[in-house]
């Protein structure tokens, strides 16, 4: 009797050294992510989280209110985002030092939520992936390179590969820019 309580309160104690080795790899995992978030904002870098969060300024919008195709894309906007500070990016191949982004918003929806992650196009050139709003009737991507907005560009969403051009649905119109925008 005295040896299997003997026992039992030997295995309660590993199992309470595991559970606490456990929780401070947890927690060591979480602080070096924390500091990697840290040193990347240390550099100047947004998170996309951020920078959807900023105030940004309408510079383009269109007008269609009827849900399109099986996506149900209705319409765009795009806001100019002014940066709180400037910051280094990479774009086509070069490091350059910018102070604002663009956000290109899709609406329609409800979008489902799907493994693969949405893509937001002009023309050929894959914007980059977007993130859903909360109600699922959004989708926004965030590009910091200007020279993709052009008037009359053709705006598509797919799901997936940037590189995959197939399967991609097209917004029922083109991408019209106010002459006051930044880009124009």
């Amino acid at each position: 009797m005295h040896i299997e309580r003997n026992a039992q309160g030997r295995c309660r104690a590993v199992v309470r050294v595991l559970a606490a080795a456990c929780l401070l790899v947890v927690y060591a995992g979480s602080a070096s992510g924390q500091d990697a978030g840290r040193a990347a904002a240390a550099e100047g870098e947004f998170t996309v989280s951020e920078l959807l969060k900023l105030p940004g300024k309408v510079v383009g919008k269109g007008r269609n209110t009827a849900p399109q195709g099986l996506l149900k894309l209705r319409s765009y906007r795009v806001e100019e985002v002014t940066l709180p500070r400037i910051t280094e990016v990479e774009l086509r191949g070069r490091r350059v030092a910018v102070t604002k982004a663009f956000r290109l918003t899709i609406t329609g929806g409800p979008f489902a939520v799907r493994a693969l992650p949405p893509v937001v196009w002009l023309d050929d050139v894959a914007v980059g992936y977007g993130v859903e709003s909360e109600d699922l009737t959004e989708i926004t991507a965030v590009t910091y390179d200007e020279s993709l907005l052009r008037g009359g560009a053709r705006v598509y969403l797919s799901y997936g590969d940037k590189e995959d051009k197939e399967g991609r649905a097209a917004l029922p119109e083109r991408l019209k820019l106010d002459a006051k925008g930044g880009n124009r």
